[in-house]
């Protein structure tokens, strides 16, 4: 009878184990979608991310580029593939699609209800848009394909890599779309910029024409009907060079494919009809000083966070604590465990940011008290990177240690993130004094290529007497 009864609870609380440990590691929505990204599994990712009731904008990117690549693939299959394709995603998701005309016929070009619902202006928006331009300008008719060029030329090539966006642009322009004069202005500008740029994939400086009206040719070489007849004193910008030398009027040279602004076209031009005109230097560093130093920001705050629930925004196990009203500012209640255990509440950081202003008060106590750790990767990959503390004297981040002195009350501090040749390093700010440096990941990723980071609120198990608050987090992209 006992023994029955002790096996009894046993079942019970191994049940409830593996219950717990079930929800405690079950794979988050957004994991499981990266998951399926990375396996190809297109049509798995549109059907999660379309059913998800609050996707992030991270999910929307994934289903966005899920169903960019489903309609990639549908031009090498056939049409009774394409059409099985097309009607399964409309019965399953909703997802409904357009007729198009490319080089091996008729096939349907998906509506992307993912795209529209991200952030205009916003890092994954423009990531998207990126993708879009390179790939959809196979199928995509005059009218869309305008749309994204227009949103391209207007999005960050700093934060999106100039390396890939000078690729991506280059590839769309000889398409030849015409822009209104203000949009041709700031294509102007834009490759300008680039030219510049040792990261950019364009071929040099940029050049103007030296012969009086010069043939502007289809293909490399004499035997390519002209295009149009240039006149001198016209800038051009170098998008690829034929390899082959010729002779051409008695002068040795190459064919150099190049694109024209004023005129909005693209053709191949002798070598020897190009001279430099550098782009303003001066000018290059302004622009690019304007795309370093974007004041757009994103804030999180804890004014409308009510005690009995986790703080907007935030995911994990929490564990109830204060809210503190201080000076105007509300703030969530940090303590330091006695047992040197913590649970952790997460946000995901929607973008890639240049810097983290946070707003923390010391309270009680002479022990530290961790504030919160970030976290570097992705769903799935996540690598801590830093972990911030706090106590009446201090600061410290990843051990690293600050002296504040003694001043109580709220203070406001700035960590930088760094990323040089691959190597990814950190520096705080107090006021406008640089007072740690170089300071090292503690865990190091594998690449530095879309990578993300996640905030992670420190929640003790067993609450000691050392307390601090955390007020406010301010992104600057």
């Amino acid at each position: 009878m006992k023994r029955g009864f002790f096996l009894s609870i046993f079942g019970i609380v191994l049940f409830g184990l593996i219950v717990w440990l079930t929800i405690r590691f079950w794979p988050k929505p957004s994991d499981t979608i990266y998951e399926y990204y990375k396996k190809e599994k297109w049509e798995k990712v549109i059907s999660l991310v379309k059913k998800s009731s609050s996707p992030t904008p991270e999910d929307l990117f994934y289903g966005s580029q899920s169903l960019l690549r489903l309609n990639a693939e549908l031009i090498t299959k056939d049409a009774e593939d394409r059409a099985k394709i097309s009607a399964r995603l409309q019965k399953e998701n909703g997802i409904g699609s357009g007729k198009s005309l490319e080089s091996t016929g008729e096939f349907p070009v998906f509506e992307d209800p993912f795209i529209l619902q991200l952030r205009p202006g916003g890092y994954w928006r423009q990531k998207a848009i990126l993708s879009r331009a390179e790939i959809a300008g196979e199928w995509e008719d005059d009218i869309q394909f305008l749309r994204d060029l227009k949103e391209l030329i207007r999005s960050n090539p700093v934060t999106l890599g100039i390396s890939s966006y000078s690729s991506v642009l280059k590839k769309v322009i000889r398409r030849e779309t015409k822009l209104s004069d203000g949009d041709q202005i700031k294509l102007s500008e834009l490759l300008g910029f680039l030219s510049v740029r040792e990261d950019s994939t364009l071929l040099g400086s940029r050049f103007k024409n030296t012969g009086e009206n010069t043939n502007l040719r289809t293909g490399p070489g004499t035997e390519n009907p002209g295009k149009t007849r240039l006149k001198k004193g016209l800038l051009l910008y170098a998008l690829d060079k034929d390899p082959r030398s010729e002779t051409v009027q008695g002068r040795k040279g190459n064919w150099v494919q190049v694109y024209i602004p004023e005129l909005q076209i693209s053709g191949w031009i002798f070598s020897h009809f190009l001279e430099e005109d550098p782009y303003s230097t001066a000018k290059a560093e302004e622009t690019f000083a304007e795309f370093s130093q974007s004041e757009k920001s994103q804030a999180w705050d804890f004014a409308f966070w009510t005690e009995d629930k986790i703080p907007p925004g935030f995911h994990g196990e929490y564990i109830p604590t204060e809210k503190l009203a201080l000076d105007g500012d509300y703030g969530i209640v940090l303590h330091r465990s006695k047992t040197g255990k913590y649970k952790e509440i997460c946000r995901i950081v929607e973008e890639p940011f240049r810097s983290l202003e946070f707003l923390t008060a010391s309270l009680s106590g002479e022990e530290s008290v961790p504030i919160f750790k970030l976290y570097s990767g992705r769903p799935g990959e996540w690598k801590s990177a830093y972990l911030i503390d706090l106590d009446r004297e201090s600061i410290s981040i990843n051990r690293n240690k600050y002296i504040l002195g003694n001043a109580g009350g709220k203070k406001r501090f700035q960590l930088g993130i760094f990323s040089v040749n691959g190597t990814t390093s950190a520096s705080l700010l107090v006021g406008e004094k640089t007072v740690l440096q170089g300071i090292s990941p503690e865990e190091e990723g594998s690449s530095t290529e879309g990578v993300l980071f996640k905030l992670c609120l420190q929640q003790a198990d067993k609450k000691s007497d050392s307390n601090a608050a955390a007020f406010q987090f301010k992104f600057l992209f």
